[in-house]
């Protein structure tokens, strides 16, 4: 059993991000610092007046470097707790959605922009990695069913978060495949990951491929993806190759986390159980099955003739 620390395990969920901190990163976005209502808002740290400003923004025509600060402040907006609450649901969905849905462009060279754009922005929260990164997955769920240019968006920022976490290297911010994202996953030793590893960072890990897999290779909603000339929504042949990844990680985090007595370690293994070994196990039986009815169907003709 490798050494554990009880400080290994911090709170999972990130600080509620604060008005300040919006700011922060407002401040930074001269696109949106030409309007007028937003700097008053800012100002008066009136987030209702905000919120209008930046919906009436759609309604017009705007430019790209305005669409891609607006999506970086849609997830803030989105993310944004009021002394502790959280706003509207319906308050929070209608930026978010709109701004995603703003704009059906899906070329490569776009969607690395937004990428790179949106991931620099939403780090100026806070020099804490793991604080962005969740703030990030809690927007993202919503973004990658909001429209195909959200979903291109979501899963390379995704993707971003892996090789991070992987010290890979992009070039171009594009999704390939589920394949690739697997090889940056294998550059990651799990004892690195039991030793050195918050259970927050852990979670971002798992979260995100499990994100990714759902998202891709276990959704069939990608048909305007398809269309787009992207490919990758697949599960690939070797997937079994994941499976056996994923169960070994889930086994040494159960020991671990067993051993310090953590709920929230627990509940993590548990989420690797349903959230990724459960749907590969399912598709692996389905596999084995369309194998099998094939099979007979075969025989059958064997038989007849």
């Amino acid at each position: 059993m490798l050494d554990t620390k009880l400080t290994d395990l911090p709170d999972i969920k990130a600080p509620d991000l604060t008005f300040e901190e919006l700011t922060q990163v407002l401040t930074t976005l001269r696109p949106l610092q030409r309007y007028s209502f937003c700097v008053e808002a800012q100002k008066e740290q009136d987030v209702e007046k905000l919120n209008r400003g930046f919906v009436r923004m759609l309604y017009n025509e705007l430019s790209l470097e305005e669409v891609v600060s607006l999506y970086s402040a849609s997830i803030l907006m989105f993310v944004l707790r009021e002394g502790g609450q959280v706003r509207p649901w319906h308050h929070r969905l209608e930026l978010l959605n709109g701004i995603f849905n703003y704009s059906d462009t899906l070329k490569p060279t776009m969607i690395h922009y937004a990428t790179v754009e949106t991931l620099n922005n939403i780090k100026l929260i806070s020099a804490e990695r793991e604080y962005c990164y969740m703030y990030l997955l809690e927007a993202i769920p919503h973004i990658l069913v909001s429209s195909d240019t959200g979903k291109m968006i979501a899963l390379c920022l995704l993707r971003s978060v892996l090789a991070d976490y992987s010290n890979s290297t992009i070039i171009l911010n594009i999704y390939r495949n589920l394949w690739e994202v697997w090889e940056m996953i294998q550059l990651i030793s799990q004892d690195t990951i039991l030793k050195e590893w918050s259970l927050r960072k852990t979670y971002i890990l798992v979260k995100t491929f499990s994100l990714i897999m759902a998202s891709t290779a276990l959704c069939s909603s990608n048909q305007g993806l398809k269309t787009a000339g992207y490919r990758g929504f697949d599960l690939p042949s070797g997937s079994s190759e994941f499976r056996i990844w994923f169960k070994s990680l889930k086994d040494r985090l159960d020991e671990k986390y067993k051993e310090l007595k953590s709920k929230d370690g627990l509940m993590l293994v548990r989420f690797i159980e349903h959230n990724i070994i459960g749907h590969l196990k399912e598709t692996a039986n389905e596999s084995m099955s369309d194998t099998g009815t094939e099979a007979v169907a075969e025989t059958e003709k064997d038989t007849t003739a």
